[in-house]
């Protein structure tokens, strides 16, 4: 095919850059993509996701939208308050890009359904606000070999990584974490532009596993406060007792 041929399309600004070009976005039109959570995060990631045309994209989430969502879940109005997140999101993504399928299941995540998320996708994106079933993803992800983009969010910062077999896991970082004793963002609120800055990184990391090179942020926890304007990549290291470290 001519490297012009997406010249006239949606793509041609993503296909002009040097790195991507008409063979990157043919390969992103093959992708097949799950992203957990339809809130904050998910209102990034998915958006972004879709608009680059990936060929499906599946929606997990159960809860319904609230006032307090509209401040920074930019799929969702007033109008939608009371519906179904993830039947509001999927009539958005595909106004968004109809050449998207997009597909949504309303169900929690735990051990028992973790299939629903790993289930022929090619990679997971976390965009969910406990640990719990960041765990179960984590973990699930491992088992069926596809790369985890793990993203978190609360206040004025955020931190995110990208987990494959053979690198770093969340459950080597976060297996304390107890979601029961953490502040809830009814505490401690979240800042629309911590969830963009975040959630962006989640997307140029799933770029580059859809174009089939090597992520940046394996065994590397990017560290994100616009309070300081901070900005770190902390080198983390695979725990000899996680399950991890058997891959």
């Amino acid at each position: 095919m001519s490297k012009d041929e997406f010249k006239d399309s949606r793509y041609s600004r993503f296909a002009a850059i040097p790195v991507i070009g008409s063979v990157g976005v043919r390969k992103i039109r093959k992708a097949k993509v799950t992203v957990v959570g339809a809130g904050g995060l998910g209102s990034v990631t998915a958006p972004q996701l879709t608009a680059l045309g990936v060929k499906y994209l599946r929606i997990i989430d159960q809860d319904i939208v609230e006032l307090s969502n509209l401040q920074r879940q930019t799929m969702y109005r007033d109008i939608d308050i009371g519906k179904s997140k993830a039947r509001v999101a999927k009539k958005f993504l595909e106004e968004l890009n109809p050449e998207v399928k997009i597909e949504t299941i309303e169900e929690k995540i735990s051990q028992d359904n973790a299939k629903i998320a790993i289930d022929n996708v090619d990679f997971v994106v976390d965009a969910v606000d406990r640990f719990s079933p960041r765990l179960v993803i984590n973990k699930a992800c491992l088992e069926k070999n596809i790369p985890y983009l793990f993203g978190a969010v609360s206040g004025l910062s955020g931190n995110t990584m990208t987990v494959t077999r053979g690198n770093t896991c969340i459950e080597c970082i976060f297996s304390h974490a107890d979601d029961s004793k953490l502040p809830t963002s009814l505490e401690v609120g979240i800042h629309p532009s911590i969830i963009n800055i975040i959630g962006s990184i989640q997307v140029a990391e799933a770029t580059r596993i859809m174009l089939h090179e090597k992520p940046l942020l394996l065994n590397k926890l990017q560290f994100c406060d616009i309070g300081t304007m901070q900005f770190e990549t902390l080198s983390v290291k695979t725990r000899d007792d996680c399950f991890c470290s058997k891959y």
